[in-house]
């Protein structure tokens, strides 16, 4: 590392005029100010660079008027970072609020659809017993109504079989004309 002296000559309180400032980049700046330092003049056996005073200062008024800007430019992303990050945390809360209000309308509509089909199943089973019950009641009830009617047909063929052989105790055998002329009848 080698030192540097600043001979100081001539010092004016006046700034010198910022030009050249606006189109240079800071990296251009510093590098040509590390080429004003590795050309100057150094003093034999110390390692030292002297660099006139005007030089030094023309450089450095360059850098304050550059570093401003580059700190408000600073700034301004750091402003940008830090907004940028709230609306992204805002956003992410407004997100994770939407997902959880949609959960719970899942959730919701989950728990009435397992309502209605526990309730469905209850009706099925009612349904399914009433018919049941119906169908059994409808047998019994045919049951019933065909051994009454088959007790009375059973009733009036007895009575119709005892009316038929009292008919043929007290009655004369047919004769044939008549049965000639019931077969004629039967036909017909």
């Amino acid at each position: 590392m080698f030192g540097i002296i600043f001979y100081i000559s001539n010092y004016s309180t006046e700034q010198p005029e910022r030009e050249g400032v606006k189109g240079m980049d800071i990296l251009d700046l510093l590098e040509d100010f590390e080429s004003v330092i590795e050309n100057s003049g150094r003093i034999p056996m110390t390692g030292k660079v002297v660099i006139q005073e005007e030089v030094l200062y023309s450089y450095l008024d360059k850098f304050r008027a550059y570093l401003p800007q580059s700190i408000r430019d600073a700034e301004y992303v750091i402003r940008e970072k830090d907004r940028i990050l709230n609306d992204a945390v805002q956003e992410g809360e407004g997100l994770i609020e939407q997902a959880r209000v949609k959960c719970q309308r899942i959730v919701g509509e989950s728990e009435i659809v397992k309502q209605a089909i526990a309730q469905g199943e209850i009706i099925i089973s009612n349904a399914k017993q009433e018919a049941k019950g119906l169908v059994s009641g409808a047998y019994g009830y045919s049951e019933e109504v065909m051994s009454t009617l088959q007790r009375e047909l059973e009733s009036n063929l007895k009575s119709i079989r005892s009316g038929r052989d009292a008919i043929r105790v007290h009655l004369p055998p047919p004769s044939v004309t008549e049965l000639q002329h019931n077969e004629e009848f039967v036909e017909e």
